[in-house]
């Protein structure tokens, strides 16, 4: 018995139902664009040969220069992102090499870039602004002015409790007023703000009510 030829335009799903996350595709690299790398032999003796190549080392400076991060770089070349930070640590040779080659790649991206802003500031005057603004910020970067509160303001709940303790104290304050009072554990808390309710004074009461 044959068995049914699965239907190419299925999707594969896992074993939960969902469908498969697709393969991250990279970008291919052809060689002719790789630039020519020539590192010195490895002087290192500890960690074994090193897996830094001329070919690897091509990859990275190549991906650094189209404006790629190191993590990226780092991927497209089939190593770890700490590799690569490995090898912008370590001493000897090829590291230094590589890291001095890693930062001219890093500034000749910079630097054309800059270029394109540059050039663009007569057609778009915002972009001479901004270049301004990062490349002199004592000068021409935005001033964002903070006003301090007064200093009268200055001042915390413990010393409001206290000022409100000493006028009930003095008598300024009526006795309903009610500082840190307990509330019983068995009655749920209300959520509704509190009603304001007016007691007329007892003298007022009995002048409008003679007996």
């Amino acid at each position: 018995m044959k068995r049914a030829a699965r239907d190419p335009a299925r999707l594969r799903t896992s074993q939960g139902g969902r469908p498969c996350k697709p393969a991250k595709i990279l970008p291919a690299i052809r060689r002719k664009d790789l630039p020519v790398v020539h590192l010195p032999r490895q002087t290192r003796s500890q960690g074994g040969k090193t897996k830094l190549t001329n070919h690897r080392a091509a990859i990275i400076l190549h991906a650094i220069s189209c404006g790629c991060y190191r993590e990226t770089a780092a991927e497209l070349a089939s190593i770890k992102a700490e590799t690569l930070s490995h090898w912008m640590g370590w001493s000897g040779e090829p590291y230094e090499t590589f890291q001095h080659l890693v930062r001219k790649a890093e500034a000749g991206l910079e630097s054309r870039m800059v270029t394109i802003l540059t050039g663009q500031a007569e057609v778009r005057p915002e972009l001479a602004l901004a270049i301004l603004e990062r490349k002199f910020p004592q000068r021409w970067a935005k001033v964002t002015v903070v006003a301090a509160p007064p200093h009268h303001l200055n001042f915390t709940v413990a010393d409001i409790l206290g000022k409100v303790q000493e006028r009930i104290a003095q008598g300024q304050l009526p006795p309903a007023t009610i500082i840190n009072a307990s509330v019983k554990a068995a009655k749920p808390h209300d959520p509704r703000a509190p009603r304001l309710t007016i007691v007329a004074d007892p003298a007022e009461d009995n002048e409008a009510h003679p007996k």
